[in-house]
């Protein structure tokens, strides 16, 4: 009766082995890492750009009109037609989001408005079924475009923290729900 038996591996060859893959295992993760860097970077590009619209009067002077009331989850959108992405091949500029998101601040007897997130609106019909603009570095934001006002939206809550993440369509936060 024959048998056959793998030779036993010297602590060199298994330490080498050990060592190839983890290397194999740093080669997945560096591309993911990389994404991740150039999302945060992407973030950053948009809320720097649309930190001036902190005060609600730069939009307004900037082109940027109050589309809707409020609406619960989401607060008032103010948008700017000119940045209306029309084809989802269109090459897009972050910078420029189509829509601006205010949540309410209420104290002391007065309402502020407090810039929650940038809004980019695709605009094509509801039943559309083709595919959408891809924005962002990462899958973080795929499957989270939304139909409301005759535009598909994505929101990047690039101002304020939204505890279900940053692509979100909504905010639980109290400036941007009924209270």
């Amino acid at each position: 009766m024959s048998t056959s038996r793998t030779p036993p591996v010297g602590r060199r060859t298994y330490l080498k082995a050990l060592g190839v893959g983890a290397l194999s295992v740093g080669a997945f993760a560096a591309p993911a890492a990389a994404h991740r860097g150039a999302l945060q970077r992407e973030l950053a590009s948009v809320r720097a750009a649309t930190s001036k619209y902190a005060d609600v009067r730069k939009a307004i002077e900037d082109g940027y009109v109050l589309e809707s009331p409020f609406v619960p989850g989401m607060g008032y959108h103010y948008v700017n037609h000119d940045y209306v992405i029309e084809n989802y091949d269109d090459e897009v500029d972050l910078t420029k989001p189509a829509a601006l998101v205010y949540g309410k601040n209420e104290g002391n007897g007065r309402e502020t408005l407090v810039l929650g997130a940038a809004e980019y609106l695709f605009d094509e019909i509801e039943t559309y079924a083709g595919p959408f603009p891809d924005l962002f570095h990462g899958d973080g934001d795929d499957g989270m475009w939304g139909f409301a006002g005759g535009h598909w939206g994505l929101h990047a809550w690039v101002h304020v923290n939204n505890p279900d993440g940053t692509f979100a369509p909504f905010n639980s936060r109290p400036q941007f729900n009924e209270k």
